[in-house]
């Protein structure tokens, strides 16, 4: 399967089995959530995955508290995705080999995607700039994914 830019997709459960990190969002049992938007990595040839949430109210009071904070509010991102407000949590981001990539989110027989390549350019930045930052040590959330542990998983699988 082609990984597209732009593109959400879901993932497989022996992926959440393999690594055992407690902080991930899981697949939830009952509907086919969540979904991620993937970058890759030149680098390290994996991709990295941020998961997305239609929660945009409580990420929007999590952004605004954060900018009276006079604190920075890269690691989430709120956009349109076809025609629908949308939070990317850069924050929650992690390593991922192409094979436990299931498939792209297919919604009404269309391809889920965030349509303007100058919002998935400026994103594909922001992930570059959070993945530096994480590798660096910089923890957004108590209940961030352990990437250093993932990416060692996954470059040995």
């Amino acid at each position: 399967m082609e990984i597209k830019k732009g593109f959400m997709y879901f993932v497989e459960d022996s992926f959440f089995e393999k690594v055992g990190d407690s902080f991930l969002k899981r697949n939830y049992d009952d509907t086919r959530r969540p979904h991620y938007m993937a970058f890759f990595d030149e680098k390290t040839l994996l991709y990295w995955l941020v998961p997305c949430s239609s929660k945009t109210e409580k990420y929007e009071k999590i952004i605004l508290q954060k900018q009276n904070n006079k604190k920075p509010t890269d690691s989430i991102k709120i956009v349109m995705i076809q025609d629908k407000k949308r939070v990317l949590l850069f924050q929650d981001m992690f390593p991922i080999r192409a094979s436990y990539i299931k498939e792209q989110y297919i919604r009404g027989g269309q391809e889920v995607y965030i349509a303007d390549p100058k919002i998935v350019k400026g994103l594909e930045k922001t992930a570059k700039k959070i993945i530096n930052m994480l590798k660096n040590g910089v923890r957004f959330t108590p209940t961030q994914p352990n990437i250093f542990a993932i990416e060692q998983i996954m470059q040995n699988s």
